[in-house]
């Protein structure tokens, strides 16, 4: 939902895309984007979509089954609502190049569909396989092995976009949780299992961001941390919550800003505030002088040589934006600015 809001800023402020690498959820509206659909199109299938639509309970696999059914949810369901919204042809066939990614359950292996090899696959195949949610979905199945969900070990793919040759990389990404607001957690097995799930997709971006981000990639971290993965209630909100975060980014970041249309654009006025560093602040009171500050951050932001920590880098411009060090201090005392 928030990426639909990041896609309507890109259109209103004139720049444009040559192709979409996408991951996950991410990969159903990167996919409708990338067939020619128009955004308030795009808006409105994401604003019909509920969570009854697509997770029915596998009662029947359940009672037949128990612990040994595949799944939690019927993917059949999932799959069928994907075929009535996304066209019937092969990946290769987008107006965009598009490119979403799955990972292999034989061999740990990452499939980028799209690619050489893998490009004869129907549209409706690679957005499921991307998006199916270990224990949540059925395994996509394919030449007698099994893919699922590609965020399990790239939720990010800036590797991948690298290898394309462009330009200039415009991310967006969503795993930034409890730096904003601590998550609604509730102590059950699907909130336990996704929870985890999210807490190890935000490590793996935290690696992605300190070895692939650079002054070509354009980071857009939309504030939805408060939000469950599965919150339904208000598309549009979400999808403002993406078009807000887009326009403060855009149209001050180097990479950008010198990109947007001249035209005036209605809704899109904003005073450009430079955000090529990040403020960091420890508080004194809070800091027990723990290390963990040091120890994540790889930008060297932090000293923790005595009994509190030392911040070397009060505007740290090589900040990969990936909030680790906040995320791991224990009580609380980092604060991190021009977010």
């Amino acid at each position: 939902m928030a990426h639909v809001g990041v896609l309507k800023v890109l259109r209103d402020l004139g720049i444009q895309y040559d192709a979409i690498v996408a991951t996950s959820i991410g990969s159903l509206v990167g996919a409708l984007a990338a067939s020619g659909r128009e955004l308030e199109e795009v808006e409105e299938i994401v604003g019909q979509v509920q969570k009854q639509d697509y997770f029915k309970l596998n009662f029947v696999k359940f009672l037949l089954k128990g612990v040994r059914a595949p799944s939690m949810y019927r993917g059949d369901t999932f799959f069928e609502n994907l075929r009535e919204i996304l066209p019937d042809s092969p990946i290769s066939e987008t107006s965009v190049p598009f490119y979403c990614n799955s990972i292999c359950l034989e061999t740990g292996g990452s499939t980028f569909w799209g690619t050489r090899g893998s490009d004869d696959v129907p549209l409706v195949d690679a957005v499921y396989a991307s998006c199916a949610l270990p224990a949540i979905f059925e395994p996509y199945q394919r030449g007698g092995l099994h893919y699922m969900d590609g965020g399990i070990v790239d939720p990010l793919p800036l590797r991948f976009a690298k290898t394309l040759s462009p330009d200039l990389i415009i991310a967006v990404d969503l795993t930034v949780k409890a730096t904003f607001k601590t998550p609604n957690y509730k102590n059950r097995l699907a909130s336990t299992m996704m929870r985890a799930f999210e807490i190890a997709e935000e490590v793996v971006v935290e690696q992605m961001l300190h070895m692939h981000a650079d002054y070509r990639t354009v980071l857009i971290q939309p504030k939805v941390g408060h939000l469950a993965r599965f919150d339904f209630d208000d598309v549009h909100s979400v999808i403002e919550l993406g078009r807000e975060e887009a326009v403060k980014v855009l149209t001050s970041n180097a990479a950008t800003r010198d990109m947007i249309t001249t035209e005036i654009v209605p809704g899109l006025a904003c005073p450009i505030v430079p955000r090529d560093y990040v403020s960091i602040r420890v508080d004194e009171d809070l800091c027990i002088g723990c290390g963990l500050c040091e120890m994540v951050c790889e930008t060297d932001a932090f000293w923790a040589r005595g009994e509190k920590a030392t911040v070397r880098k009060r505007h740290n411009y090589e900040c990969t934006r990936d909030h680790a060090c906040a995320r791991n201090c224990p009580t609380d005392a980092i604060h991190l600015g021009n977010l």
